[in-house]
């Protein structure tokens, strides 16, 4: 008993010294953090209960030090960084669900319209729980999204838990893998000369798709748009600064500011626009993120467009790919926050809607594509709203 008093007693004694010396500890040089994992590497490898794949931990620990910074940064192994290049060229086999590390937890973006996830009903702010036997956490992404591809490419089904508010039932679907066309922006007449564009992600193909859809108004000699954002979760920082541009004949669309020099820029309209003459409603929700909320905010802060819906869900920061060499894949990297032309910095806070429109629960899965907005607009809350704002306007 006295001897493991006097453990204690020695550890307690210990610990004030240990804290002070901490406190003076010197930022570790580039050589000795080397050393520190090659050592910690070593001692594994020679006393780990099974044998290692040293591959797996060297990308464990590259993984571990991107996140450690925020949610958006991480290591991209060559396989998960070939699904982002599909994602950007517009289409991809799989299950169709936008995820980002947010508070500890996964969080669904937005499921892809058309996608068998939209299809089953996953909404914006669903947490993922575990796909099969896997439990979703954080940690466990990268081994998540491995997972998620080697069972699309086997056409295999997937049991998908989620978290739909703290106090409800876990919410179970099957999500089937299927062809995943990301068909980023689709056109419609509401009626009235009033018309309709759904954005649903920006890729390479996006910007070049709206500015047709600005032909066509012309040619119909629509005078109002409805320009939906909803649940669209971003992607290319350049695609959402073009079809800005086609909104506005001047003035400041956007700005970065980081570390380096080249993360700091200001990105400005040129004098030729395609929608000119044109009054504008943009809808957004909690799942409009990243690039919708640049081109969004750019359009309010010029007084271009009215917002309604809901607050959008706040992913202000760029991130930059940076590959590795030997084609080892590539680290995501956040290189810089991004600020409207107000000097608004909405990472975290989101934009907030000129005019707040809730929808019910129970009409979300109608807002997911544009198919089912074209067949039942008038039974979305938000949309029709949208559409009768801008009649009243008129009159």
């Amino acid at each position: 008993m006295s001897r493991v008093y006097a453990l204690l007693v020695g550890i307690l004694l210990t610990l004030p010294v240990s804290a002070k010396e901490h406190r003076e500890v010197a930022t570790p040089t580039v050589e000795e953090v080397q050393q520190l994992l090659s050592s910690v590497q070593d001692l594994v490898e020679y006393y780990y209960v099974d044998s290692v794949d040293r591959q797996k931990m060297v990308e464990g620990a590259l993984k571990g030090m991107l996140t450690s910074l925020d949610p958006h940064s991480t290591y991209l192994s060559e396989q998960t960084l070939e699904l982002l290049r599909e994602a950007n060229r517009g289409h991809y086999y799989g299950y169709g669900i936008e995820v980002s590390v947010e508070e500890g937890q996964i969080q669904v973006i937005t499921p892809l319209a058309h996608s068998s996830a939209a299809l089953a009903g996953v909404m914006p702010g669903d947490i993922l729980m575990q796909v099969d036997h896997i439990v979703a956490t954080p940690e466990s992404l990268d081994e998540l999204i491995h997972y998620i591809k080697a069972s699309s490419q086997d056409d295999k089904a997937l049991q998908v838990t989620l978290s739909r508010n703290s106090t409800d039932d876990p919410v179970i679907v099957m999500l089937e893998p299927s062809n995943i066309t990301i068909d980023s922006a689709q056109f419609f007449e509401l009626g009235n000369q009033v018309a309709y564009v759904q954005i649903t992600s920006f890729n390479r193909q996006t910007a070049t798709q709206v500015a047709q859809f600005a032909r066509q108004m012309k040619a119909l000699g629509n005078q109002q748009l409805v320009l939906d954002l909803r649940n669209n979760p971003g992607g290319l920082f350049d695609s959402a600064v073009q079809i800005a541009d086609m909104f506005l004949s001047s003035g400041l669309i956007v700005s970065t500011h980081g570390r380096f020099l080249d993360a700091n820029s200001d990105y400005y309209a040129s004098d030729s626009m395609l929608f000119d003459n044109i009054e504008v409603v943009i809808l957004i929700n909690e799942g409009s993120a990243s690039a919708a909320e640049i081109l969004a905010g750019a359009l309010k802060d010029h007084d271009r467009a009215t917002l309604m819906g809901q607050q959008s869900f706040g992913k202000g920061t760029v991130q930059s790919l940076i590959p590795l060499l030997s084609e080892q894949g590539a680290i995501k990297l956040t290189t810089a926050r991004y600020a409207t032309p107000s000097g608004e910095f909405i990472n975290k806070v989101g934009i907030t809607p000129d005019i707040n429109v809730l929808v019910e629960k129970s009409t979300k899965p109608h807002i997911m594509t544009a198919q089912q907005a074209k067949e039942n607009w008038q039974k979305d809350s938000q949309l029709y709203a949208a559409y009768d704002w801008l009649l009243q306007d008129r009159d």
